[in-house]
């Protein structure tokens, strides 16, 4: 985690930080189908995923899932636990076994307060958290559900392999049927661009 943040910053990390980091750390071990929060609790802490992926996904009145994002290896989550102080608004579920480094937030929140180090990575992890909700704003409104399966596998290019096709189609806001339609349209075309390369 140590090695994450400093290439993100540029930067090494003082050797009280990662001490205190250290110190602050909990593992959690994760079975895959195990629910780490649920809606309505209090989220309290801060979360490194060491290995495994995590799905965040949001339940609708009828209790059908959508799913938020995906946190692969060296992903952080739970940033709602340093910012609002109410009920979680979804659910984190393990869709492997997976290995955690849970933080409580207080303590984030004390290194963010002591060192301007910590301030300036707290800002950047604000800033991508933007960044991502932009983009997905945008993805949506103006982007078709080809697009937006074509941007998810340019991000996340091994994760295909890894999820439910299922948990993919509510990502990107379609139905497991239209996913695979466009998934066969996609490989069709790439079959008959093969075939005319050979022409």
């Amino acid at each position: 985690m140590q090695t994450i943040i400093e290439n993100i910053m540029k930067e090494n990390m003082s050797a009280e930080i990662a001490d205190r980091l250290q110190h602050a750390a909990f593992p959690i071990s994760l079975p895959k189908g195990e629910i780490l929060v649920h809606a309505g609790d209090h989220q309290t802490e801060l979360y490194f995923v060491r290995g495994g992926i995590l799905r965040s996904y949001y339940l609708d009145r009828d209790g059908n899932d959508m799913t938020k994002h995906f946190l692969e290896e060296n992903a952080f989550c739970g940033s709602e636990s340093l910012i609002r102080q109410e009920p979680s608004t979804c659910c984190i579920e393990a869709l492997e076994d997976s290995e955690i480094l849970a933080f409580h937030a207080s303590d984030i929140k004390n290194l963010i307060r002591t060192f301007p180090y910590c301030m300036n990575v707290y800002a950047k992890g604000l800033e991508a958290v933007i960044r991502y909700k932009m983009d997905r704003e945008i993805s949506f409104l103006v982007k078709s559900a080809t697009e937006r399966y074509l941007d998810f596998k340019r991000m996340h290019p091994q994760l295909e392999k890894r999820v439910n096709q299922a948990y993919i189609a509510s990502y990107i806001g379609i139905t497991p049927i239209s996913l695979s339609r466009i998934r066969r349209t996609i490989r069709e075309e790439g079959t008959q661009t093969e075939r005319g390369a050979l022409r």
